[in-house]
């Protein structure tokens, strides 16, 4: 099964960077170029258990997907994971990681295990996708450090 996993390093304190990820709405603010959400639906701050419901219209494709999520675990402040109930994937577990940067602030890591359907045929789309994956990530971990490092400046 394909794996996916990027870390950085954001200074601000950890449990600001878990606050953050508590609310998905805030996917809305860190969206990569190529995404456009439609819509984030669910209880916010995240409980175990809940469910999300996404739209959101991933470029090249012409249509908005619907995903619906449910939050498996969380362990404040070191882990919010969640697992994919419907969508385009066959597989997609998604684990946001937080731990203590020697800096001070936080490494914000994104582990993602996934699978996609149609079997021969997915699996020749695994590049693609994963390079859409790499695209996606780094683009929401950048924007997630500028938005978190300027909050925690004003907090100084």
């Amino acid at each position: 099964m394909p794996t996916f996993e990027r870390s950085i390093e954001i200074n601000a304190p950890i449990q600001s960077v878990f606050d953050f990820h508590m609310d998905a709405r805030n996917a809305l603010r860190i969206a990569s170029s190529g995404q456009k959400f439609a819509s984030i639906d669910g209880e916010f701050p995240l409980v175990e258990g809940a469910e999300i419901v996404i739209k959101i219209r991933q470029a090249p494709l012409p249509i908005a997907q619907t995903w619906r999520v449910r939050v498996v675990e969380i362990v404040e402040p070191v882990v919010v994971v969640d697992e994919l109930l419907k969508g385009p994937f066959a597989y997609f577990r998604h684990e946001h990681r937080f731990a203590p940067a020697a800096s001070g602030g936080t490494v914000l890591t994104d582990h993602i295990r996934w699978k996609l359907p149609a079997g021969p045929v997915g699996r020749l789309l695994e590049p693609f996708v994963s390079r859409l994956l790499t695209k996606s990530f780094t683009e929401r971990q950048v924007a997630t450090k500028r938005i978190l490092e300027a909050a925690a400046m004003q907090c100084r």
